[in-house]
């Protein structure tokens, strides 16, 4: 366990503020949309599919950005991703036809979000917090829900004061005055230990089995007993919690996506189902610090059971709204849809640590991660669907009442509580 001092807290601040602008960025498109199909005149679908092509990309890049981090450093990584999102956002001013806005915005800005994001920040906090997780993983991805909260609104004005094109030019400053020297100025890490179990020497029996018959010949074939990416996707245990990181995000993202659309459509007033957001966005973070802090004392399993049970009630409250158009009824489902949510964020990261604690953690977690990112791609999509398929959103419901009961099961299925020792290799 490193000593912290000061380079914790400060690493958890720095992801809180980072990541709050690079995902306020990303969740404030809908702002964009808005601007960009008024100017250009492009359809609402085929503006709505760059968002798509950055959760893919973002998604996707996982693996590829964990390599990096464990040849480079994750400061210098989250540094590059700066340079990448200042490079994204300024092409994105200048954009005149649908498929560059799919290559500024979608990829190469999807990139430096990536690359500035989540996968590098959860590994800065995890190198200083060996224990309480949970917790130093609560406060640092609380910043993305705090960037939700602020975020629409801040570049709302930007667009209305400078237009659209002027709001991205301002946007692509953020990298060189924040993001790339917090990066390289602020951001310290602890030297990456060797690998924990090993070397060791084999034992005599593994010499007799391959062929060699001293213990100097052993000492030239070390073994390591410490995962890496090979042997964790050969694990049940990756696979269990790959599945409850995707059930999971697919439930939330069906009920986040879909909430203001399910509220204008039952009578409520657009003014007020956009306070709903806001409420979201606020118990989200106090989710998130909450749940984080609770997972550290009781376990990952017995917390992230706990905020399924507000997912489910987000769904009794929906479909009470139904029945009874009451403001109170939304502020409810607000509230326990947000802190729900809250519990994905310190516990995906923190459960994949539990399971496959290694030197080479950033390429795992990042493989893991993708799980995660398309599980949230598939909800964006599957309530929309089941909506046009149905004409209602009644099949949209049972499927979140169904991925809500399903994802907590995979995860004590994974049982982080319990030690995964590695498999020896060689």
């Amino acid at each position: 366990m490193p000593i912290r001092g000061f380079h914790g807290p400060v690493a958890v601040l720095v992801a809180f503020i980072t990541l709050g602008v690079v995902y306020g960025v990303w969740f404030a498109y809908a702002v964009f949309l808005v601007a960009l199909v008024e100017d250009m005149g492009w359809s609402r679908s085929l503006t709505a599919g760059a968002i798509s092509v950055v959760s893919v990309v973002h998604g996707l890049s996982g693996p590829f950005i964990g390599r990096l981090i464990e040849r480079y450093g994750a400061h210098r990584v989250i540094a590059l991703g700066g340079i990448l999102f200042t490079v994204g956002m300024a092409l994105t001013s200048q954009v005149q036809n649908w498929w560059q806005l799919y290559i500024t915005f979608g990829v190469i800005s999807a990139a430096g979000i990536a690359m500035a994001g989540w996968v590098p920040f959860i590994v800065c906090v995890e190198r200083w917090y060996g224990d309480n997780l949970g917790t130093a993983l609560g406060f640092a991805l609380g910043g993305v829900g705090f960037g939700i909260l602020v975020g629409v609104p801040i570049i709302n004005l930007l667009v209305e004061a400078f237009s659209w094109r002027g709001a991205f030019l301002v946007l692509s400053a953020i990298g060189p005055i924040w993001i790339v020297p917090a990066a390289l100025f602020l951001l310290k890490l602890p030297p990456v230990s060797a690998p924990v179990n090993g070397p060791v020497a084999a034992s005599t029996d593994d010499n007799v089995a391959s062929g060699t018959d001293s213990p100097e010949a052993a000492l030239e074939t070390p073994l390591y007993h410490d995962w890496v990416l090979h042997t964790a996707l050969a694990s049940p245990r990756f696979w269990l919690a790959g599945g409850c990181f995707f059930t999971g995000a697919c439930v939330a993202q069906i009920l986040l996506i879909h909430q203001f659309a399910y509220m204008v459509d039952q009578g409520i007033d657009k003014t007020e189902s956009s306070f709903i957001a806001g409420i979201i966005g606020v118990s989200s973070i106090v989710g998130q610090l909450f749940w984080g802090r609770l997972s550290d004392r009781i376990g990952r399993e017995v917390t992230y059971t706990l905020a399924a049970v507000f997912n489910l009630m987000a769904v009794v409250a929906l479909v009470y709204l139904a029945s009874i158009l009451a403001l109170w009824v939304a502020v409810a489902f607000a509230v326990c849809v947000g802190l729900g949510y809250g519990a994905n964020a310190p516990i995906f990261p923190a459960t994949s640590r539990d399971l496959f604690a290694s030197p080479f953690f950033p390429t795992i977690f990042g493989t893991l991660a993708i799980s995660g990112s398309m599980g949230a791609a598939l909800g964006a999509w599957l309530g929309g669907f089941l909506f046009d398929l149905t004409g209602g959103y009644a099949a949209m419901l049972w499927v979140s009442v169904v991925l809500a009961l399903v994802s907590p099961v995979l995860l004590w299925w994974a049982a982080p509580r319990h030690a995964n020792p590695a498999p020896a290799i060689r």
